[in-house]
């Protein structure tokens, strides 16, 4: 069942977060809030004191700052304060948003955990509005730009809001949210809890906890996502590409076989253009010195062990054991087709140009294969652990 979210009723400012008065009322007023940090020392205070506010209007909150080792003057800040509702945990090795996150929810001690980034984009005060959506129901709530009453602010930059769409395109194969990549989230402790190990890539661990924590009622609360004051956007060519891997590991979980699948047909393809390529540059350096056949077979074991190598990683990327036994096994699973492959190629290079023939001979071969092949390593080759 897809995941169906639905846009919370909030009135007020965009500073100004108030819950609908077709809510019940709250019953959660301990949350546990974790701000994962990274050189963010000049966003904290007014963020700090903002929440401090909300705790002076009889919310119980425990503060959880993860800080990767800043050096900015972030201890500092803390040890001035000496609030005991602030906790701040200082990782002297380890590294990443999405396990920093991971900790804070670990050391925290409320049934609701809510997560928001240190930068000023994400308002505390629709906080109230969030957990209110888990008392009422939802497995997860989210602040949301891209809902009735969200908003961007301006000068936020043409690039940033094409790589935030494409983003949220890409996470549509797992939730309807039209927010995915919002880093400002509530879930309770035990929703978290009952979920799949997590193993979360790059900066949004949000869609991760929905699709393996299985978020089936997700609502939306529309917020003013603010551009950051101090500091610099954390959003890089490196965070990008892990958000691609991202995307694959979620759809190895939720969508195993056709995970598995498409790449090895893809994988297939690309050897039907590497045997052409082989047998062009045989026919090239060894016109002369071998016989076709032992061209067209030195062309088939190279893409065979191509095909394998690259199915090993992507397609079967779960499997265990011998690597031997597993290449042996795939060329026992994949013989027919090569057969067919082999003599296809021969028969028609007695007519045409051997690179002919051999596109010819690999995408019949392929056609015939492709199907039987995957079932026939699947279950019988590149066993799961």
């Amino acid at each position: 069942m897809e995941n169906r979210p639905r846009a919370w009723s909030v009135r007020g400012t965009n500073q100004d977060a108030m819950v609908s008065t077709e809510s019940s009322p709250i019953q959660s007023r301990a949350i546990s809030v974790i701000i994962p940090t990274y050189q963010e020392a000049g966003s904290l205070p007014t963020l700090l004191d903002r929440l401090a506010a909300l705790r002076d209007g009889e919310w119980d909150l425990e503060v959880i700052v993860v800080d990767d080792d800043s050096r900015d003057g972030t201890e500092e800040l803390f040890a001035s304060r000496g609030n005991s509702w602030e906790r701040l945990i200082v990782r002297r090795t380890e590294r990443g948003l999405s396990s920093a996150v991971l900790r804070g929810m670990d050391e925290s001690s409320n049934e609701i955990l809510l997560v928001m980034d240190a930068d000023g984009s994400h308002p505390p005060e629709a906080i109230p509005a969030m957990a209110q959506a888990l008392d009422d129901g939802a497995d997860f709530s989210l602040g949301s730009r891209y809902v009735p009453g969200g908003s961007t602010e301006d000068g936020w930059g043409v690039l940033r809001w094409v790589n935030s769409k494409i983003a949220t395109v890409m996470a549509r194969p797992f939730t309807s949210v039209r927010d995915p990549m919002s880093g400002f989230f509530c879930i309770k402790r035990s929703t978290w809890k009952a979920g799949a190990p997590l193993d979360p890539i790059g900066y949004k661990i949000g869609l991760e906890l929905i699709v393996k924590c299985r978020c089936r009622n997700v609502v939306e609360v529309p917020i003013h996502f603010s551009t950051r004051c101090e500091g610099e956007s954390k959003l890089t060519l490196r965070v990008q590409w892990e958000y691609l891997l991202h995307i694959l590991n979620l759809c190895r979980f939720k969508y195993p076989r056709l995970a598995s699948f498409l790449p090895f047909a893809l994988v297939g393809l690309s050897g039907i253009g590497v045997y052409t390529g082989l047998l062009a540059l045989l026919d090239l350096a060894f016109a002369g010195s071998f016989e076709p056949w032992l061209r067209i077979l030195i062309a088939i074991v190279l893409t065979m062990t191509w095909n394998f190598a690259w199915d090993r990683r992507l397609a079967f990327w779960d499997a265990r054991g011998s690597i031997v036994r597993q290449y042996l096994g795939f060329v026992a699973i994949c013989a027919i087709p090569l057969i067919v492959t082999y003599f296809v190629t021969w028969s028609f290079s007695e007519t045409t140009v051997l690179p002919l023939a051999g596109l010819l001979g690999s995408v019949i071969g392929s056609a015939f294969g492709l199907v039987f092949n995957w079932f026939g390593n699947r279950w019988l080759v590149f066993r799961r652990a």
